[in-house]
């Protein structure tokens, strides 16, 4: 038993959740798709728990792209239709309820949906300065922007202050704060003998993942210097809270299966591009010389002989005098 349990139906949901997100960003006329990763994420919250995982990456994902000046139409569509359709979905699931909206754990998307609201309205205010005068400078149209900042962080502070006062943020499950706290002996021995609570080791990243623990920091390198694309930067970002989370519980190093194939795909991908080119070129190359003979160089057309040769090849053509008294007596 446990062979094809939760896990395995939510590692696919979570990968297509994860697929839908990059493939929403990849041009400007994308950014619906996200509704599509939204519905993925309502079938990711009914098949596992491990759903806090995947709305708070994405949300790590978009904030990246904000910190990295990649903040656009796009991202603010795209992430508000994921956000907006999934949680809806994720309420409707009865062992969620409302704890999107109430739970800690799921604050940080909460807030990076809240901040991209933020910033679009005070890109909307700049944008129509600037229609009603192009001559808007840079420093007035940070000043328009700081206002809409401050004044929404005065009135979002407020908020939150006032409703964590009256307890409407639930706390942070054991589950999640054995991850960031040193896990400690309970007194239960069946709790505290669990081998899958435990820390990974590299024993553990082996036998899971094999080949790929060593591949994938290829790949995560490669990605590094890919120059960073929408779709690169979420893979860097999974890799290492994936990483970070499966060294504190080895059960999670099912976090870590699709990013690991994902990176050493790109290792795999750029060691071909850099020696199958020149690979062909030599077994091709080789091949073509050995058949074909180089042909020789034309010969240039002869003119004229000079007229000393000429004149010099004339005697050997004449008839000898002998010859020539014969016909003439003939005659």
């Amino acid at each position: 038993g446990g062979g094809y349990d939760n896990e395995s139906v939510a590692v696919t949901a979570m990968c297509l959740v994860f697929w839908l997100w990059c493939r929403s960003l990849r041009n400007d006329a994308s950014w619906p798709i996200g509704a599509l990763a939204g519905l993925a994420y309502i079938n990711m919250v009914a098949a596992w728990g491990g759903f806090v995982f995947v709305v708070n990456l994405v949300a790590l994902h978009a904030f990246a792209l904000v910190a990295l000046g990649r903040f656009g139409p796009k991202l603010h569509r795209s992430y508000s239709l994921f956000y907006v359709i999934g949680t809806i979905g994720a309420t409707r699931v009865p062992v969620v309820g409302m704890a999107p909206l109430r739970s800690l754990e799921q604050l940080a998307p909460l807030l990076v949906f809240l901040g991209l609201q933020v910033l679009e309205l005070a890109e909307s205010r700049v944008r129509a300065a600037r229609e009603r005068d192009a001559a808007v400078s840079k420093a007035d149209a940070w000043n328009a922007r700081l206002a809409v900042y401050l004044a929404v962080a005065g009135a979002g502070g407020a908020a939150f202050f006032g409703l964590f006062a009256t307890g409407y943020f639930g706390p942070i499950s054991s589950r999640v704060r054995g991850l960031f706290v040193k896990h400690t002996r309970t007194g239960n021995p069946l709790v505290d003998s669990v081998a899958e609570h435990q820390p990974a080791s590299a024993s553990a990243y082996w036998h899971y993942l094999h080949t790929t623990t060593y591949a994938a920091p290829a790949g995560l390198l490669v990605a590094l210097c890919a120059g960073a694309k929408d779709a690169e930067v979420f893979l860097v970002v999974y890799a290492v809270c994936a990483y970070f989370f499966s060294s504190k519980m080895v059960r999670l190093i099912i976090f870590l299966g699709p990013v690991a194939s994902a990176l050493t795909g790109i290792a795999l991908g750029a060691a071909a591009d850099a020696t199958a080119p020149p690979l062909v070129d030599a077994l091709l190359g080789g091949a073509e010389g050995d058949d074909d003979e180089p042909a020789p160089p034309p010969k240039k057309s002869k003119g004229p002989a000079p007229l000393k040769q000429r004149e010099k090849e004339e005697p050997r053509r004449r008839p000898p005098p002998s010859a020539a008294r014969k016909g003439a007596a003939a005659a």
